[in-house]
């Protein structure tokens, strides 16, 4: 029974999130291209929207009546897709399938064995199994392989709880801990923000904590399950928006790519194992990139996919107070965008759309700071004048910061960084450099309807690091303890974006995968001649 309620409270989730993206988010080629997309997208937010309506029933005093309020926004946003599209008969029949999630997930696993390619060109095309709705050779061999390391991430989850049930530190010490004390306080909740416990980080937003105490609600138990279960919902969403994503916008053999590599990073897996919110901060950084490529890419269809942008941009804030830096980024890069391309007009009503979007969740993010979030240590920790001047008129901290800015990114992906030996350069298997030789072996794709996605979301990626090495740079705390214990989570919430942009640079491997194995081999061909040459050297002088 207590998994069919959790079950039951997440299905609201779900369900509202996914009535809000479809009507929001268009369908070029209205038949259900992608749902897959969407599905994700949808439960992602929708998750997040229930956290913020289970907080406004927490400072309204009527947390009786959440589960009332869930049902009811559901069925809004159920009147409202069903109300605003005018189907069919065959239509309708499909769309109270899809209401009835049976449809929904037929659709997904359709759409990721034979996907239909959107606005793409014929040479970005080639060889892909759009045209004959069969998957291809590599397909088959790219949905082996990805099928393969999402059985051993889902064991890795499994084996990982049962060693340590409760997640790693920050999971016990911050967000799980947040969660028990907001769902054990009843109606003197507020009371914990002003515990003495600088250490437990009570300025951290509330989506993950709040997310957990409204599904323990329903299911009226305590259950150790439930943190580990948003957990790994939170790292399948991220790798399945990452693939469907890539998978629509280029073709599927790059989405399986793009997803093999997440899910094949063991610091990704480790950190959703832990339980961490960085996880799902990764989620709504890329559900936000995502979206601006939507817009982009399809604006002559309205402006939904900003609406939706600005709630993902909202919800990030909703998450980590990295969001906070990540929404006047995103607002900032939009607007030069747009005011570049459009004039001052366009930027205006664009600019305008998303910050609708955002607003709603940013309102609980204001009041939650303003209200009830003690002062953050790094804020609090810095003193003004002299301080802060001569941290940053001192070149030395440049240097260092720059230094492990540059080691880090090579390294974050294998794991946390040992703090007796500090920063050393030693990248694995699954690094950066992956991606990179992926773009170099692939080439570049020119393809003007990528063109100023590509730019926004290069210069958020690199505003994002630039404003993370001002909060170094600024931080009361010992500098390299600081970078050590941080950088590579930072980096990581960055990672699933930063391949979303790799692959949506390059060419798509159906187009040119033949001519990629002949540039391989050609690249590798001197070095095993000159190998050969050093053995059979070695072998005369021997």
């Amino acid at each position: 029974m207590t998994i069919l309620l959790f079950f039951a409270s997440l299905l609201l989730s779900v369900t509202t999130g996914f009535f809000l993206v479809r009507i929001l988010l268009p369908e070029p080629d209205g038949k259900n291209a992608c749902v897959p997309l969407q599905l994700f997208l949808g439960t992602g937010i929708g998750i997040g929207i229930s956290s913020c309506v289970y907080f406004l029933c927490m400072i309204t005093g009527i947390i009786g009546l959440a589960p009332l309020l869930d049902i009811l926004l559901c069925l809004l946003s159920g009147v409202a897709y069903f109300g605003t599209d005018k189907p069919s008969e065959g239509e309708r029949l499909e769309k109270v399938l899809i209401h009835t999630k049976l449809k929904t997930i037929s659709l997904c696993l359709r759409k990721l064995t034979t996907p239909r390619i959107a606005g793409e060109s014929k040479n970005s095309r080639g060889g892909s199994s759009a045209a004959s709705g069969k998957a291809t050779k590599l397909e088959q061999l790219l949905i082996a392989v990805f099928s393969v390391e999402l059985a051993a991430s889902g064991g890795a989850f499994f084996f990982a709880f049962l060693k340590e049930p409760h997640g790693r530190w920050d999971a016990w010490l911050i967000w799980n801990m947040h969660a028990r004390f907001l769902a054990r306080s009843g109606d003197a909740w507020r009371e914990v923000f002003s515990l003495p416990m600088d250490w437990s980080h009570w300025d951290y937003p509330l989506l993950l904590p709040l997310s957990l105490v409204r599904s323990w609600r329903y299911t009226g138990l305590e259950s150790i399950y439930v943190p580990a279960a948003f957990a790994f919902i939170f790292f399948l969403l991220t790798a399945g928006l990452l693939l469907s994503a890539v998978s629509f916008l280029k073709n599927l053999s790059g989405g399986l790519l793009a997803g093999m590599i997440l899910i094949a990073t063991p610091f990704f897996i480790l950190m959703g194992i832990s339980q961490f919110a960085d996880v799902p901060f990764s989620f709504f950084v890329l559900a936000t990139i995502v979206l601006l490529f939507f817009q982009e890419r399809f604006a002559k269809k309205g402006f939904g996919p900003l609406l939706l942008t600005g709630l993902a941009a909202g919800l990030s804030a909703w998450t980590k107070n990295e969001g906070l830096l990540f929404l006047l980024i995103v607002a900032f890069v939009l607007l030069t965008a747009t005011t570049f391309k459009r004039g001052w007009k366009g930027a205006t009503t664009r600019c305008g759309w998303f910050l609708a979007g955002a607003l709603p969740v940013l309102l609980f993010v204001i009041y939650f700071k303003m209200q009830l979030a003690p002062a953050n240590d790094l804020t609090a920790g810095l003193a003004a004048g002299e301080t802060v001047w001569s941290k940053l008129t001192d070149m030395s901290r440049y240097g260092a910061i720059a230094r492990d800015f540059f080691i880090t990114g090579l390294n974050f992906t294998k794991g946390p960084v040992d703090l007796r030996v500090g920063m050393k350069l030693a990248p694995g298997a699954v690094s950066i450099l992956l991606p990179a030789a992926w773009l170099w072996f692939a080439g570049i794709n020119h393809d003007p309807k990528n063109r100023n996605g590509v730019i926004c979301t290069a210069a958020i990626l690199i505003l994002m690091l630039s404003g993370y090495f001002a909060v170094y740079l600024l931080t009361p705390l010992p500098l390299e303890y600081h970078i050590a214990t941080s950088l590579n989570r930072l980096y990581l919430q960055l990672w699933p974006s930063i391949i979303f942009l790799f692959f949506m640079i390059a060419n798509p491997p159906d187009a040119n995968w033949e001519g990629l194995i002949k540039k391989t081999a050609a690249a590798v061909s001197p070095a095993r001649k000159s190998l050969s040459s050093q053995r059979k050297q070695g072998h005369i002088k021997g």
